[in-house]
């Protein structure tokens, strides 16, 4: 017989908590949901595979002047496409999904290593992996993202074993050096960032000097533990760059050139996308150095807090001391958490969707948290000084878990109770950016369709939920612009409407049948359209049957009052009538709805160009900049009035 104590060791319970995990995690894979992420990088990833079947005579992977998903190694993408291709694969998502809970459980191991490697302890790698897993941004990630999730794999994966490296001086093993270089190849090889682990490696070497100043004088005097490192690092080297560059086509063209060009682009992406931050809507390239900071701060979860400021508070302690080795390992593994935080920050890196792109930086985190969490209750001497600690730091990881579990799969959409939580970021922040949320609602949408013929719109591209539905046909369209559009029934994500009129509630449309809520807040919209009178006054107007178009259109708009894409239809229509005193009534109207939408403007500077007041057509575009300064449509007639102006002028 064992005994309780030989059963429940540290070890055992790390091992434990790991089973749990794989056996949450293939539980919800089938049921995660796809992101529109996945809807750009599985079809190039297809391509990449198909550029190595024709040995490079389909070149299309190569050709992405306006993704850019060519500068992405995304190996993982690409071992799903390949996987799906030689085996025939009819579910191809459920592949990816599958494949995004291996690489999630992947990071618990590595991270629960690492935290070992810190500690001496598997009481913190069992911590850690709980931890990871009530961590919502993290871990809402875990099936859909094949980029971020594996990169992070690879990260750590590095700064676990640098840390070996080290450790082992002036000795290292060779298992570990491989294993090292191996890391680095597969970081490099899902985004070519994971160069910045060489430099980590080269810094730790350095500093570790001293730190033990008595291995230079070893290495000096010892030729051969100096030749058996020299070799390790240069094995480390080659491994590290090209079993990276194996898998990725744009790379295989000029190994020294393009991985550079890729990270140069990663580092100052050229892509600039909306984005909603503290309620207004700014253009990525233009976000404030403090974006990245309040994302952090406001979707980290409190006992990760808690967690860093035990820890922060033991490293400032330490200096107090000895400056020894345990002192080094954790002010390097905390450098590798604020490197890159502060480095894309001070380059001005072109950031979007919160803390998407540094997901990487969160496994540390959580590491650091644990550890201090772990030191916080070895430092108390007595079992009743535990546990108050115990309670609060446990008490607050509640406070995630209760959210994942009710708001699967979108529980990546979490804000932290310290900052108003989910409630007052909805219309202030990104919120379902991944388009999480249209799973349920696809889901409730098919059983009311039946066998209903219908074509469904959607404001994102994830046609994937209707293509085995023989009766179903999807048509993408902007929110805003729906009447444009032939569809039965819409499923619309609030993402990208503007915060204005989330907060004012001129955004909802009279034809909503059913709100998907999150939290209590609004994420997905279905309507249901029933007469398409606004269709059908559009298409009238642009065949030349005014009159019949207005009247139409009129109608439509009694119904849906909300509809500022009617408004200015409208207004266009009275532009071409000349009649410009209607063109400002129906102007006015779509300024109570959507006082910031762009069409408005230009309208309004276009009639006021055409009664020749450039002046004042100058004044509203200037207007229409400074609310979108990336409105191409305003181009043309901007050139027009400068060139009006300057010719009155001379």
């Amino acid at each position: 017989m064992h005994k309780t104590s030989d059963i429940f060791t540290a070890r055992n319970v790390f091992v434990f908590s790991l089973i749990l995990a794989e056996t949450i995690l293939a539980l919800l894979a089938p049921k995660a949901a796809v992101n529109v992420d996945e809807m750009l990088h599985y079809p190039h990833a297809k391509k990449v595979v198909n550029w190595y079947y024709t040995g490079g005579e389909d070149a299309s992977c190569l050709d992405t002047p306006v993704d850019n998903l060519k500068y992405y190694g995304q190996s993982v993408d690409n071992f799903t496409a390949l996987f799906n291709r030689i085996f025939s694969v009819d579910n191809e998502f459920l592949t990816r999904h599958f494949t995004g809970a291996f690489f999630f459980w992947l990071l618990l191991l590595v991270a629960g290593l690492l935290g070992k490697e810190l500690s001496g302890s598997y009481w913190v790698s069992a911590l850690v992996v709980l931890s990871l897993m009530v961590t919502p941004r993290l871990f809402g990630q875990a099936f859909g993202n094949l980029k971020d999730i594996p990169f992070a794999v690879g990260y750590l994966a590095g700064v676990m074993f640098i840390i070996r490296f080290l450790k082992e001086l002036p000795q290292p093993r060779w298992k570990t050096a491989i294993l090292l270089g191996l890391s680095i190849a597969f970081t490099c090889s899902v985004r070519i960032g994971g160069l910045i682990l060489f430099a980590y490696l080269g810094l730790g070497l350095l500093t570790i000097l001293f730190v033990k100043p008595f291995l230079l004088k070893y290495f000096i005097s010892t030729k051969s533990c100096f030749v058996r490192l020299a070799g390790q690092v240069l094995v480390i080297a080659v491994t590290g760059y090209f079993i990276g560059l194996l898998f990725w086509p744009f790379a295989l063209q000029d190994v020294w050139r393009h991985p550079l060009e890729s990270l140069s682009m990663m580092e100052h992406y050229k892509v600039s996308i909306k984005q909603i931050f503290e309620g207004s809507v700014t253009w990525s390239s233009q976000l404030p150095w403090k974006y990245l900071p309040h994302w952090f701060w406001i979707t980290t979860p409190e006992f990760v807090l808690l967690g860093l400021i035990y820890f922060v508070a033991f490293l400032t302690y330490m200096f107090t001391k000895l400056f020894d080795e345990q002192l080094f390992l954790e002010l390097f593994v905390f450098f590798t958490l604020a490197f890159p935080v502060v480095y894309v920050i001070v380059i001005g890196s072109n950031l979007y969707s919160g803390i998407r792109q540094m997901l990487f930086v969160v496994p540390v985190m959580v590491v650091l948290a644990s550890l201090g969490f772990y030191k916080m209750i070895r430092s108390q001497k007595s079992r009743g000084r535990k546990i108050p600690y115990l309670l609060l730091f446990f008490g607050v990881m509640l406070l995630p878990m209760v959210h994942q579990a009710k708001t699967f799969p979108v529980d990546y959409v979490y804000f932290n109770h310290v900052s108003g939580g989910n409630k007052k970021a909805w219309s202030n922040f990104e919120y379902d950016y991944y388009f999480h949320g249209m799973k349920e609602a696809t889901d409730y949408l098919l059983n009311e369709i039946g066998d209903e013929e219908a074509i469904v719109a959607m404001n994102c591209q994830l046609p994937n939920y209707f293509e085995k539905i023989p009766n179903v046909s999807f048509q993408y369209t902007r929110y805003l612009e729906r009447s444009s559009s032939n569809w039965d029934y819409a499923l619309f994500g609030v993402n990208y409407i503007h915060p204005w009129q989330l907060k004012h509630n001129t955004w909802q449309s009279a034809k909503i049948k059913k709100i998907f809520y999150h939290k209590g807040n609004p994420l997905v919209v279905l309507l249901e359209r029933g007469e398409k009178d606004d269709l059908h006054g559009i298409e009238a107007v642009k065949s030349g049957s005014w009159d019949e178009g207005e009247k139409i259109l009129q109608k439509a708009f009694e119904n849906e009052p909300n509809n500022v894409w009617i408004c200015v239809n409208l207004a266009n229509l009275k532009m071409a009538q000349g009649k410009f005193a209607e063109v400002d009534n129906w102007l006015q109207k779509g300024r109570a709805i959507h006082p910031f939408y762009e069409p408005l403007y230009l309208i309004e500077a276009q009639k006021l160009y055409d009664q020749g007041s450039y002046a004042g057509s100058l004044a509203v575009l200037n207007q229409l900049i400074e609310i979108n300064p990336r409105y191409a449509s305003a181009g043309p007639l901007f050139r027009k009035v400068k060139e009006k102006l300057s010719i009155n002028q001379n």
